[in-house]
């Protein structure tokens, strides 16, 4: 009778053991999923949605103008009031300075990304809508980069914190997502001028050491892509457009300072002009007329402005 009891003392036991199993794995898989659902709902800007084919009527230039307006102006402003704002943090010794400056830059990036995330693009320009999509997802982990900072910075200030501000993984990937989608909105102008001008290809990938005679048998839409590519290999985010980097680069091969200097490929002019900071903003426009009179060009701002 004792044993009876026993057995079926054991086997309620086990029966119990189990029930508490099954219960303590559903809770957690219940958990996991819900939180598996909000980590999605939160960063659902990082899906692709799904665009369309390119087609005859892809990249036209009212596309490019469009696009230039609604989505490349307002987070190229982004961008250039966030390098000032980190660069006033590195030379501020106030921790309230530095504050504000991560608070002004998640507040600019919030309000950008609400402006851009309104705004429709062709889906017969399948690069244009992939580029809004990348400034989006930019802009999004900037602001979430700054939250990130605030609970591990702790008494950081000035140039301390711009560094944090940096290198952080958040910071680091809004850069890169920002320079993917300037390269796509260049490929979108490549393509505009292999339809308009015989010769330039639809595509073109940077090489390595190309040298600076075969560099100034490209177009300037080939060459301005070339440097999208080389601004993304080597992570520069800065306020200059890509045909400011490329004018100087004509200008150093035109002037034969580059041969002067003994540089022979574009990726040894690159690096001496970005590590000296000779490249301005306005370069392109500066010498335009110089280099660029044959050119076809869109009627884009950044091309036409004075």
């Amino acid at each position: 009778m004792i044993r009876k009891n026993n057995a079926k003392f054991e086997m309620l036991f086990v029966l119990g053991f189990l029930a508490t199993l099954v219960i303590a794995f559903g809770t957690f898989f219940l958990g996991l999923n819900i939180g598996i659902d909000k980590t999605e709902a939160k960063y659902a800007y990082l899906k692709t949605t799904p665009i369309g084919e390119e087609n005859e009527s892809s990249y036209q230039q009212q596309d490019l103008v469009t696009f230039y307006y609604v989505v490349f102006q307002p987070y190229q402003q982004f961008k250039e009031d966030y390098l000032t704002l980190v660069d006033d943090m590195s030379r501020s010794t106030s921790k309230s300075v530095s504050a504000d400056a991560m608070k002004e830059i998640c507040e600019k990036a919030k309000a950008s990304y609400e402006q851009i995330a309104a705004q429709s693009i062709a889906d017969s320009s399948p690069l244009l809508k992939e580029a809004q999509t990348d400034y989006l997802r930019s802009l999004k982990l900037f602001e979430d980069s700054m939250d990130q900072i605030k609970t591990k910075a702790g008494s950081k200030k000035g140039a301390e914190l711009a560094k944090v501000v940096n290198h952080d993984e958040f910071t680091v990937s809004a850069k890169n997502y920002g320079l993917q989608a300037q390269k796509k909105y260049y490929s979108s102008i490549l393509k505009w001028t292999a339809k308009t001008k015989t010769g330039v290809p639809t595509e073109f990938t940077i090489k390595n050491n190309i040298g600076t005679k075969e560099w100034t048998g490209y177009s300037l839409a080939v060459k301005n892509k070339a440097i999208t590519d080389m601004m993304v290999n080597d992570q520069l985010y800065v306020s200059y457009l890509p045909q400011d980097l490329t004018a100087k680069i004509d200008q150093l091969i035109g002037s034969g300072k580059a041969d002067a200097l003994k540089l022979t490929s574009v990726a040894s002019i690159v690096k001496v002009l970005t590590e000296t900071d000779a490249v301005k903003n306005k370069e392109f426009v500066k010498w335009k007329s110089t280099y660029y009179a044959s050119e076809s060009l869109p009627e884009l701002p950044f091309f036409a402005e004075d």
